[in-house]
């Protein structure tokens, strides 16, 4: 069941919700890349899929997040 308050719209993303999205984004940014860091638009963009389709936690969000960076800039690398 969703609550929708009147002051909150669809898409309208609350206080609470800007810290998860916010804190996975900086955690993943912050991390030791070599030699290239992954592009802060993929990176916002992909924790903002994440976050809707239902992770609210942001320590798994950060950490599912810098695998798949990982993972994408391994196989520019070696690929």
């Amino acid at each position: 069941m969703c609550f929708q308050y009147e002051h909150q719209s669809q898409g309208v993303f609350l206080n609470d919700d800007m810290r998860v999205v916010q804190t996975a984004y900086n955690g993943v940014l912050s991390e030791q890349w070599e030699p290239i860091a992954p592009d802060t638009a993929d990176v916002a963009r992909y924790v903002l899929r994440m976050y809707d389709r239902g992770i609210v936690d942001a320590e798994k969000m950060t950490r599912l997040a810098s695998l798949h960076f990982r993972y994408r800039l391994d196989m520019l690398r070696y690929g």
